[in-house]
């Protein structure tokens, strides 16, 4: 695909976070092993959910320690969890809270709100994982012409801890009064066992959260 030119100053800071992303293709490093991530005792699942508690009957995510990591210049301490019935684990910034979710059966996602103006979302495709990549991308094109969104550059190869990925950079117009348009990274994610599609919708400057973005993404484990 033909990426449109992005060196417009509205786009600069777009134009970071795929820079951060493409660090993703260093070497994948194993972060996990298979099996189900331990539950968390009652007194830890107030900051899994803090104000974005849903269904006070199901926890969509589970602790998982392992991907813990502290506080330093750049991040907030994170804290590692798995999502969509453990089939996916990741480290996420411990003030982040569930927006919303849903695990019916090819249907599931889950969706995060960061205090620092960010959605960060996890969707399951339908897509077969033995489908080839030119195959993936090009329905995942097709889905974005029919909702109307623009892709401004796309296909760019990046990685998670054990998975292969393609980013996305999308605008799409929110009818609204006055219309105003929004911007998201799109990333493809294939394991051995399932397709995602991680979607984080954020304004025209990301320069304070790209490495926040990325690094959620760096951490993601996919079975």
């Amino acid at each position: 695909m033909r990426p449109v030119d992005l060196s417009a100053p509205k786009l600069r800071s777009l134009r970071r976070l795929a820079v951060v992303l493409g660090a993703l293709t260093l070497p994948i490093v194993s972060l996990g092993c298979g099996g189900s991530p331990t539950a968390p005792q009652r007194d830890d699942v107030f900051y899994l959910h803090g104000s974005g508690v849903i269904d006070k009957n199901q926890s969509y995510e589970v602790y998982f320690p392992k991907l813990n990591a502290d506080e330093n210049e750049r991040l907030p301490r994170r804290v590692g969890v798995g999502v969509l019935d453990g089939d996916v684990r990741f480290a996420r910034p411990i003030d982040w809270y569930v927006r919303d979710a849903d695990y019916a059966p090819g249907q599931r996602f889950i969706s995060y709100q960061s205090p620092r103006q960010f959605l960060f979302s996890i969707y399951e495709r339908i897509d077969h994982p033995e489908d080839t990549w030119p195959d993936v991308m090009k329905r995942y094109e097709r889905d974005c012409e029919d909702q109307g969104a623009q892709i401004l550059a796309g296909r760019m190869p990046v990685a998670t801890a054990n998975a292969q990925a393609r980013s996305y950079i999308v605008k799409t117009r929110v009818p609204a009064k006055p219309a105003y348009h929004s911007y998201a990274h799109e990333v493809l994610i294939r394991s051995g066992n399932r397709l995602l599609l991680v979607q984080v919708v954020h304004g025209e400057n990301i320069e304070s959260v790209a490495d926040e973005m990325a690094t959620a993404l760096r951490s993601m484990l996919v079975y």
